[in-house]
């Protein structure tokens, strides 16, 4: 089984590797990847990358012109051959947006699956990583200062969100992506896990689902990563956007948010839901191009 996943940075797209690797190593499959098996490997190891794992990932992105392989952002090389790729690893993840590619490197995988997170929360957790240390470090620039960085790029980082989810989300039927949500790990970790285990086709007992559920919980992850991750809650937008941040959040990406049926304002209790009222996605384009004509007026 070839298992894409996808995600927009910071919507929880490492925690659903840690799940999905967990899943593939309890039901027997062989979780090896490509990049283990490369030359560089054995350095990589010995960077000084954001959590310990790091150089041990299969992390392709995908543009119209080329397929590239890379480990975090020291290390990229092309793919010459996607097919002999796709033999030596199991499991790829990507942070790449819908290209001219991305139909042609779907039909290659057996399971496509797609994690959402809730795009003010996201916001505000990409702001702190990219002036973390470690992004410094590689990509250095003069706002080091997150909730500086966070007014500066809001709109910047809200459309990123809105054109990544929105062209997954019509693509889902054509390719069979499964969706995720992040807040639904957080929340009921079980009833996620079900659907995705379910989405897999693969078995797990009530035994090895706790077992997964108490490997892969937010803290005992954190301990193993304390660069990478942060506070693993939901909902905290509500308490650190301003409301003129909200107001454009809800310009920007209002029937997006809807649409998945994230709250709509401050103090409403968290929901969303992985079956939304309708799929005509040429009206849900419509109707976020028309919220975003305010911007311009």
């Amino acid at each position: 089984m070839k298992i894409l996943q996808g995600g927009a940075p910071k919507c929880g797209n490492f925690w659903l590797y840690q799940i999905i690797q967990q899943i593939l190593s309890r039901t027997g499959r062989d979780t090896t990847t490509f990049i283990q098996q490369h030359p560089i490997y054995e350095l990589a190891k010995t960077w000084d990358l954001n959590y310990p794992s790091q150089a041990s990932i299969d992390v392709l992105e995908i543009t119209d012109l080329q397929y590239s392989y890379r480990i975090s952002s020291i290390f990229r090389m092309p793919v010459t051959d996607i097919e002999d790729y796709l033999t030596r690893t199991n499991h790829v993840w990507t942070h790449s947006p819908i290209c001219k590619r991305s139909g042609e490197l779907m039909r290659l995988f057996d399971k496509k699956v797609y994690i959402v997170r809730d795009p003010r929360d996201r916001v505000i957790s990409a702001s702190k990583y990219y002036c973390s240390e470690y992004m410094l470090k590689y990509y250095p620039q003069e706002e080091k200062d997150p909730q500086q960085f966070l007014e500066k790029k809001f709109e910047k980082l809200m459309h990123e969100w809105v054109w990544h989810v929105f062209d997954h989300l019509r693509l889902q039927r054509e390719y069979n992506i499964h969706i995720s949500f992040y807040e639904g790990f957080l929340l009921d970790f079980q009833q996620e896990l079900e659907r995705l285990l379910h989405y897999l086709g693969v078995e797990l007992n009530q035994s090895q689902q706790d077992e997964l559920q108490e490997a892969m919980s937010f803290a005992a992850l954190k301990s193993k990563n304390p660069k990478h991750l942060k506070k693993g809650q939901s909902g905290y937008w509500m308490d650190q956007l301003t409301d003129e941040q909200v107001e454009k959040a809800d310009i920007i990406a209002g029937p997006l948010i809807r649409f998945l049926q994230y709250p709509g304002q401050k103090g409403q209790p968290m929901t969303f839901s992985p079956n939304p009222a309708h799929h005509d996605f040429e009206q849900l384009k419509q109707e976020i191009i028309a919220s975003q004509e305010a911007l311009y007026a």
